[in-house]
């Protein structure tokens, strides 16, 4: 017949064999809570509302035309072409650029043909001049700003 054990002192083995069992029965739960709280946090968390942030306007781009103008070397044999494009800070100033287009393209002739080759023949002195440019629109502009402006065409002969 099967071996049944006697407790020597008063059923030691039966605590023993208790205690194991709800150390075993709490490290069990303990994992499945843990588990259960990753599995809330990784699948069922409830994702960051988007129609909370604020609204960014997207930058508005500008085409201004291609530009050709005599430098202001000595000699007058020099002359620019460049062809530029404004970031807009919104559709507003496009709209303005566009019934101010002949003001815009005076101050943008009179900037360009007020520059020697040495002021823009170098990147820094390219840079001087998107600057220039930049403050010079932005001084008469209301509805907005010209954040940036690129050059796809820039020629200097």
């Amino acid at each position: 017949m099967a071996k049944e054990e006697v407790p020597a002192e008063g059923g030691e083995p039966k605590k023993k064999s208790s205690l194991i069992k709800i150390i075993i029965l709490v490290v069990a739960v303990a994992a499945l809570g843990g588990g259960g709280f990753f599995a809330y946090l990784k699948f069922f968390k409830k994702a960051p509302d988007h129609d909370k942030q604020p609204l960014v306007e997207q930058p508005v781009m500008q085409e201004m035309g291609t530009y050709l103008v005599n430098l202001a070397d000595p000699g007058g044999k020099r002359y620019l072409k460049v062809t530029m494009q404004f970031e807009l800070t919104n559709a507003k100033v496009a709209q303005e650029l566009g019934k101010r287009s002949v003001e815009v393209r005076d101050k943008i002739i009179m900037i360009l043909s007020s520059k020697e080759y040495e002021e823009i023949g170098n990147p820094t002195g390219k840079m001087t001049l998107k600057k220039e440019l930049i403050n010079q629109m932005n001084r008469f502009l209301q509805d907005g700003q010209v954040k940036e402006i690129y050059f796809s065409e820039f020629l200097v002969q």
